[in-house]
């Protein structure tokens, strides 16, 4: 390779796009954006979805296609471009695993936008987004609580119905003891238990059983 080949492949960009291409990719990575959040609106069950999150599905998806269509194969901006990108650091820890998946999901129809196949796109967007949605009425896997169930000595088999109602899918992972009022040996011990579903009706199941104070449950999010 000479001199003239090296500069060519380090600073000619061989994909020039125009100013009309360039709008349509946009356009186009605009309305896959609107799949991917509406996906993700109607597959969140226990998630609230959040208008961050849709302006960020928005601003990742349209960065992605217009870095892709300003670097195109121009290694020297494409290197420079990773250069920049190092110096930023995410303070904010993503905190569920299907949450930066969507976001891998928005950069994907975002660089196939840039490319300019708009078939692609669309079909992609689609196809991934029915796939998600299939998947989303299947109850696969679960997810985990801590719950506190604080009881009293009144029952001595509250333990027992504890475990009936739990089926035994919880690992103790603390427990307290003190003394209430009218000398009661009051306990409280936390469980670390998988649900399929939301803890609503195990949390009123649990709040029903002779002999617990109080229930609490939190949802231990994936790190």
């Amino acid at each position: 390779m000479n001199r003239q080949e090296l500069i060519a492949l380090l600073f000619d960009n061989m994909n020039n796009v125009t100013t009309l291409q360039g709008t349509y990719n946009l356009l186009v990575a605009f309305f896959c954006a609107v799949i991917v959040y509406t996906v993700y609106y109607f597959t969140s069950k226990e998630v609230k979805p959040t208008v961050s999150f849709a302006v960020t599905i928005l601003i990742v998806t349209l960065s992605t296609c217009l870095i892709l269509m300003l670097i195109g194969s121009n290694l020297a901006l494409s290197l420079g471009m990773v250069g920049a990108l190092s110096i930023i650091r995410f303070r904010a820890a993503v905190k569920d695993s299907r949450d930066a998946s969507f976001i891998f999901y928005a950069i994907a129809v975002g660089m196939t936008s840039a490319l300019g196949i708009y078939a692609l796109s669309f079909a992609g967007a689609l196809l991934i987004g029915a796939a998600i949605v299939i998947f989303s009425f299947f109850s696969i896997g679960s997810r985990t609580y801590i719950l506190t169930i604080i009881t009293n000595s009144s029952n001595p088999l509250v333990e027992e119905e504890i475990k009936k109602t739990t089926r035994n899918r919880y690992d103790v992972i603390a427990m307290s003891s003190r003394y209430g009022d009218e000398n009661t040996l009051v306990m409280e011990t936390v469980y670390e238990i998988g649900i399929k579903k939301g803890a609503s009706a195990l949390y009123e199941t649990l709040l029903q059983i002779d002999g617990v104070q109080a229930v609490n449950a939190v949802l231990r999010e994936d790190t």
